[in-house]
């Protein structure tokens, strides 16, 4: 009886341990405490992996530092066209807009195209540019991250969960990333016509997250990206969630990485969460390969702050 009562002890301790790290669906996460300068969660921080857009925040500082005009006009031409992943845009071959114009269309609605009428504009062009975003990686210690193009459409933009904590620290600093990032929507002449441009991040849009600046990026390599700074109640941090197979993944994430911050450490489940085959028209239900051990410092309010760090084998099957 005795042994059987041990071992009911022992599978409640686990228990109780498992609860105070956050079971999350993307494969690499961090989530950083600004105020305080520390880690309080990570899992495969370290993994190298495409960044897609995000990579427009690298973009966005080059041009902020060279401090050209922002209303110098910039036009979009041939080269602009996206002519590896063959994605789209709302922004016409011909169209001449104000650089500030291009740089909210690029950061806000992620517009491939305006990103590169940007690089093209630089002094010494683009492949001028390419180098300066891989210079200012590296002034930052970004020892993992590497640029081969200004959009994100490369796969070989690559960085880590880590190294986009740094790129989101520097980020914070410029005024215009922080307004052009957090902007839910934006009307923008082209020509004779008004087009109405959307922020790609839902996350502005949740009126209940206060947003300092936010990031989306997606292309089948990466997965679902994110980089947001927000205001928790115990301070700002900064999370950025990489390789999320779906958007709904991503969200639910975020949302049980904000409950965890709470003191709420019940997580956000899919009801069941899909993928479709590149090779196939087949739906498949997403499972993790291998599990995930997910390392976490715990936030605090006051003095009395934990600096316990714990582990956990974190896999979620079929979710």
């Amino acid at each position: 009886m005795k042994k059987l009562i041990c071992a009911l002890l022992l599978a409640a301790t686990s228990l109780c341990a498992r609860a105070d790290v956050p079971s999350l669906y993307s494969p690499s996460v961090i989530v950083y405490d600004v105020a305080r300068g520390e880690v309080l969660l990570e899992k495969n921080a370290d993994e190298l992996r495409p960044i897609a857009s995000l990579t427009k925040l690298m973009t966005a500082m080059v041009v902020l530092d060279k401090a050209q005009k922002m209303g110098d006009i910039l036009t979009i031409d041939e080269a602009d066209i996206d002519r590896l992943k063959h994605s789209g845009s709302r922004i016409p071959v011909g169209t001449s807009l104000e650089r500030e114009a291009m740089l909210r269309l690029a950061l806000m609605s992620s517009e491939n195209r305006a990103a590169s009428a940007l690089s093209r504009s630089f002094p010494g062009g683009q492949s001028v540019f390419i180098q300066q975003m891989n210079l200012k990686a590296r002034s930052l210690n970004m020892s993992d991250t590497h640029f081969e193009d200004p959009t994100g459409l490369s796969p070989d933009n690559v960085s880590t969960a880590r190294d986009v904590i740094k790129l989101a620290i520097e980020a914070s600093h410029y005024p215009m990333i922080s307004s052009f990032t957090t902007l839910t929507a934006y009307e923008q002449t082209i020509g004779s016509r008004t087009r109405f441009y959307r922020n790609t991040d839902p996350v502005v849009r949740w009126t209940d997250w206060d947003v300092q600046f936010a990031k989306t990026g997606y292309t089948r390599e990466a997965g679902r990206c994110i980089v947001v700074d927000v205001a928790m109640p115990r301070g700002p941090v900064i999370i950025a969630l990489l390789g999320a197979h779906t958007s709904r993944a991503r969200s639910a994430d975020l949302a049980t990485i904000r409950n965890w911050m709470n003191g709420d450490e019940t997580p956000v489940a899919l009801p069941r969460l899909y993928y479709v085959s590149t090779h196939s028209h087949h739906r498949h239900p997403v499972v993790a390969s291998q599990p995930h051990r997910v390392k976490a410092r715990f936030p605090s309010t006051g003095s009395s702050h934990r600096h316990a760090s714990r582990r956990m084998i974190a896999s979620r099957a079929g979710a």
